[in-house]
């Protein structure tokens, strides 16, 4: 690098006019460069034609020759060789020398270019190129090497030489063969279509292009601005001043401390008057929103709120005058066949109903939360002595009330040890997807939980052998098939079985609301067990909700209707509303 000074001797050199530039910017410090050189009395215009870029053969070529001559759009694109020796800076970043020094500029400098005699070669066209200024120690810096490189000069490659050529015609003769009236050289227009096209070309290079996220929010539901028009916790719209200074072109044209150049902006978002930053005069009818309001016109069909459908449907008209009405359970009526001594099917001795099966119906509105007792029973099938027959009843378990199940030990649990922490009802409920939403809201809505039971004996015994009842499986627990839960159980006092209360069928709660109730018995339906019947189905579906209601069928686990396997006791419900809706009526 040439040796050089700078001070008041120099006044004679080749000096720019100072312009101000912000620091960093390496793209105007390579726009004063070649701007410098190109104005030198040492360039001309062999320089500019030598270092010329053309595309040949698909390839980028310097020189003037055959091809396409080659401008790019950016000085740091079209002079790469200048920034292809580095530094490494004190973090490990890697950088071009001209980008550091452009980092390094501060305050207004300017380029010089002086012509020198080469000591060692005698060539007394040798170039050195300077910054003056710029905050630097010695009041400048030599770029010279960064910039020439083997009597190249690659800056001036932006620019085109302009030959002043004349050539001389006789007017005269010239009319003789050529019609001066030549309509073919006016323009025709595009076609339609390609209007379109590039209108859509434009539109899309102008719209920004980051959309807006209105009333962005986080993973808990929480505001979480991000910079491009959004809701504060108070609903009140924020961020649009943000947006603007990122995207607006009338902005970049009138605001200092706007975040984008007017050559990369874009429209203006909102009009004159919107209430977050006007735009200016030359924009103030070519916004987003004037994009909007023309084109509004044209779309009201699809803009307009939907219509909403008319309900056709028919008001079901009751068809019965009334209905028999019982105040609690336990409470009824005694059923009897006067003409014999058994109802059919009915013969306690005979016990015909556990070969044909049976299915109890009825219109149920529970009025209370804790109401307990039997909806209809024949016999007892739990009494101690000659237990016999079928019931349906209903029972409430309380949120809070624990269960003896400590969710430690297996899946009906064991006796729980001294310190393990027992499961509420309500807890257990929440660890169930059987139990919680969307399937069942078990305790959602109070802290109560109503629930139906079917019990039927199939053969005398104690208590505990020989009954059935309507208990399915569901997650987190299992079915068991060789007893039943009692009522005594749910103090958690006594046993872990007491759980599989929870598993009967559930009632949500509405005190307004008529439920139908559907309580069968089929005795063709096999019920596995773990031990002696179908144990293998058992270990594979005990904990299914599904499959205990006769839905799954176990050799290849399709739904269906009705499988043949699972609980031969089975309660299901549906509330009137739904089963008017199901059946096509209208319901308030």
């Amino acid at each position: 690098m040439a040796d050089y000074k700078y001070g008041p001797e120099d006044t004679n050199l080749n000096t720019l006019n100072t312009r101000p530039v912000g620091t960093g910017d390496l793209e105007k410090l390579l726009d004063l460069i070649a701007d410098a050189l190109i104005e030198s009395p040492s360039i001309d215009t062999s320089d500019v034609e030598k270092n010329q870029k053309f595309i040949r053969n698909g390839q980028l070529q310097r020189g003037q020759g055959e091809g396409v001559l080659a401008l790019f759009q950016k000085d740091i694109r079209a002079n790469e060789e200048d920034l292809e020796e580095t530094i490494e800076l004190n973090s490990g970043e890697v950088v071009s020398k001209l980008q550091n020094i452009a980092d390094r500029i501060v305050g207004e400098y300017s380029i010089k270019v002086v012509s020198s005699e080469n000591v060692n070669t005698g060539d007394n066209r040798f170039i050195v190129i300077s910054i003056v200024g710029g905050g630097f120690p010695t009041g400048g810096i030599d770029i010279t090497d960064l910039i020439v490189g083997d009597g190249i000069f690659s800056n001036t490659s932006q620019f085109i030489p302009l030959q002043k050529l004349k050539s001389i015609v006789d007017i005269d003769k010239a009319e003789e063969f050529l019609d001066t009236n030549i309509f073919e050289l006016l323009p025709t227009g595009d076609t339609r279509q390609a209007r379109i096209v590039r209108f859509f070309q434009e539109l899309n290079a102008l719209l920004p292009p980051t959309t807006p996220e209105f009333d962005l929010v986080d993973s808990n539901n929480n505001p979480n601005p991000d910079g491009r028009v959004d809701r504060d916790a108070d609903g009140n719209w924020i961020n649009s001043l943000t947006y603007t200074k990122n995207n607006s072109i009338s902005y970049a044209q009138d605001m200092p401390d706007g975040f984008i150049d007017e050559e990369d902006a874009y429209f203006h978002r909102l009009k004159q008057g919107s209430g977050v930053v006007d735009p200016n005069s030359t924009n103030q009818n070519r916004t987003i929103e004037d994009i909007y309001n023309r084109v509004l016109p044209y779309l009201t069909d699809i803009l307009e709120e939907p219509i909403t459908p008319q309900d056709d449907r028919p008001e079901y008209e009751n068809q019965s005058a009334g209905h028999l009405q019982f105040r609690n359970p336990n409470q009824g009526i005694i059923v009897r066949n006067t003409n014999q001594e058994f109802i059919e099917g009915l013969n306690p001795e005979t016990k015909d109903y556990l070969e044909t099966g049976f299915t109890i119906t009825m219109w149920v509105k529970f009025l209370d939360k804790v109401s307990e007792g039997t909806l209809f029973n024949f016999g007892n099938p739990t009494r101690d002595e000659n237990p016999l027959g079928f019931k349906l009843e209903t029972f409430v378990l309380n949120q809070d009330d624990r269960t003896y199940y400590d969710g430690n030990t297996s899946v009906d649990g064991d006796e729980a040890a001294p310190g393990d922490t027992l499961y509420t009802w309500g807890s257990f409920a929440e660890a169930s997807s059987d139990l919680r939403p969307p399937k069942q809201d078990t305790f959602g809505n109070s802290n109560t939980a109503r629930f139906l039971r079917l019990q039927v004996r199939e053969e005398g015994g104690t208590a505990f052998s020989g009954i059935r009842d309507s208990h399915t499986g569901i997650s987190g627990m299992r079915k068991m098939s060789w007893n039943y839960p009692e009522f005594d159980y749910r103090d958690g006092v006594l046993g872990s079985k007491d759980l599989r209360l929870i598993g009967c069928t559930f009632v949500p709660e509405d005190f307004q609301e008529w439920y139908f109730i559907c309580a069968s018995y089929n005795p063709n339906i096999i019920e596995p067990n773990n031990s002696t019947i179908e144990p293998v189905i058992y270990d594979e579906y005990q904990g299914n909700k599904d499959f205990w209601m006769n839905h799954i069928n176990p050799s290849n686990g399709v739904y269906t209707s009705n499988s043949g396997y699972g609980n031969r006791c089975k309660v299901e419900i549906i509330s009137r509303t739904d089963l008017l809706k199901a059946r096509g009526f209208k319901v308030d």
